[in-house]
């Protein structure tokens, strides 16, 4: 009779993942909640509830629908969105009705872009969108270990698509964006930041993530917690992954002055599927060697390590042109504060081109990322995997996000939000605050429901109830530290 840790481990091995389709329509939920609370963000029925109230109307919207999105609804995404948008639009349309006789149309206040100087903003639909990710990647790495969640979510044994493999990469390209407000602030500098200091500040903020991937590495070899082997390596976990890529990425700055990080992404990504193409003995050693020496136990991890990078100077690149006030230089693929017009002469046709807003930009890339992904798709001799992070891999998590993003953007557009009018969901708003402490938490959380109960052995109704619980602890504590204004770095 095998052993409950061996059930556990046989639970999440050898999958085969699922449809693309189906993860987008799954995920998509997200932007549909986002959608929907637009709708009701100024509704007299909104705006007469108390904070607390409010809270909750906000938890029933953007948790517990991308909770039934991966669970109860798993085979029916389509028909979830439906439900939750039918109350919004209702909502909506019935305080259009009642509030017509007292509606005056909002002019707000827009300096011409041109006239203004370069600062970076806070943009709701980045907010919105990195909100719903950390939030559905919180309640993924629980949901996986029951039943309720569908096996087709979980991570790939070596080739295929799933919800938790785009999870994984998707997390690395948002951090991508996210670290490129540094580089954004550093390049209106005068004096810029020298490069020793900057592999200082990366070691710094990548030594606290290396200490906690070393300590769950500990934990999971001294408690007898499950473990997934191929999935990283023996030695190595997703903490660890992260950690790194600060640090050696600062490494390539000096190049980055020369060639745009978009140009370095890519070569990366071509030689690493060069090195695993060239011949098939390479795909066979990386999948079936044993597990001597550190390079052989750790093998995933350290050559998947290449693959997160592309993804991870891809979302930096995505940054040049979300996080700014105001199309710069050339900023569809660098860093750029200065002004297109600041030349005496008139900006040649490529300057003008390269020099984009928010939504050119993504509509950009993103068509250019369709493009190339098709082709591989249609021609690359294997599928994606997340296991080795190879090509298709990177340029699914790339698409993906660029096309969710885009939407994102257009919701902005419709309902006229922007940095001016800044207003945003608490429970999106709070998780993004702290976003790594909360998937810490996520993560510390997951393993001590694991180690009080048979998570394989539960039903439908207490595996909802106990992931609905953990919902609600995640949201009430990120809330928490949001409103008492204490923000974790890490």
């Amino acid at each position: 009779m095998s052993t409950l840790k061996q059930r556990k481990e046989d639970f999440v091995t050898g999958l085969n993942g699922g449809s693309i389709t189906e993860i987008n329509a799954v995920t998509s939920i997200a932007l549909v909640t986002y959608v929907s609370w637009n709708l009701l963000k100024n509704s007299t029925f909104l705006q007469s509830k108390t904070p607390n109230v409010q809270y909750i109307i906000d938890f029933a919207l953007n948790w517990v629908p991308l909770l039934l999105s991966i669970t109860t609804y798993a085979s029916d995404p389509y028909l979830l969105g439906f439900l939750i948008m039918i109350p919004c639009v209702s909502t909506f349309i019935y305080g259009r009705f009642t509030s017509s006789s007292k509606s005056s149309a909002k002019v707000h206040k827009r300096n011409n872009l041109t006239s203004q100087q370069f600062q970076l903003e806070k943009k709701p639909y980045i907010t919105a969108y990195r909100g719903g990710m950390l939030i559905l990647t919180a309640i993924a790495i629980l949901a996986v270990d029951f039943p309720i969640f569908p096996r087709r979510f979980a991570k790939v044994e070596t080739w295929g698509t799933s919800l938790m493999d785009l999870g994984v990469g998707s997390f690395v390209f948002s951090n991508g964006i996210v670290s490129s407000r540094a580089l954004l602030r550093n390049s209106g500098l005068k004096d810029k930041p020298s490069f020793v200091r900057n592999v200082f500040n990366a070691l710094k903020s990548g030594g606290a993530l290396l200490f906690l991937g070393l300590m769950r590495l500990y934990f999971v070899k001294n408690l007898e917690y499950q473990e997934h082997v191929t999935e990283y390596g023996v030695h190595w976990n997703f903490f660890i992954t992260l950690a790194l890529l600060p640090p050696v990425l600062t490494l390539i700055d000096p190049l980055t002055r020369i060639i745009p990080r978009c140009f370095i992404a890519t070569l990366i990504s071509c030689i690493y599927e060069w090195l695993l193409l060239k011949d098939d003995q390479t795909l066979s050693f990386l999948i079936l060697a044993d597990r001597k020496g550190f390079f052989n136990a750790n093998r995933e991890g350290i050559l998947s390590f290449l693959g997160y990078c592309s993804i991870f100077l891809w979302g930096q690149n995505t940054g040049f042109y979300l996080l700014g006030n105001k199309p710069t230089l050339n900023n569809l693929y660098k860093p750029s504060t200065q002004d297109v017009t600041t030349k005496p002469r008139k900006p040649s046709a490529w300057n003008r081109w390269t020099s984009v807003t928010p939504l050119t930009g993504l509509c950009i890339w993103s068509a250019i990322f369709i493009l190339i992904s098709q082709l591989v798709f249609q021609y690359h001799p294997y599928n994606a995997s997340r296991r080795f992070a190879n090509l298709p891999y990177t340029l699914w998590v790339i698409t993906y996000n660029l096309l969710f993003l885009t939407g994102y953007c257009i919701t902005d557009k419709i309902f006229d939000n922007s940095y001016e009018t800044y207003k945003i969901a608490e429970s999106l708003e709070s998780i993004n605050s702290n976003g790594l402490f909360l998937f810490l938490l996520a993560n510390v959380s997951t393993g001590l429901v694991n180690m009080s109960m048979v998570t394989i052995d539960a039903s439908p109704m207490v595996s909802l109830l106990v992931l609905l619980a953990y919902c609600l602890f995640i949201a009430v504590v990120s809330v928490f530290l949001y409103r008492r204004r204490i923000f974790i770095k890490i």
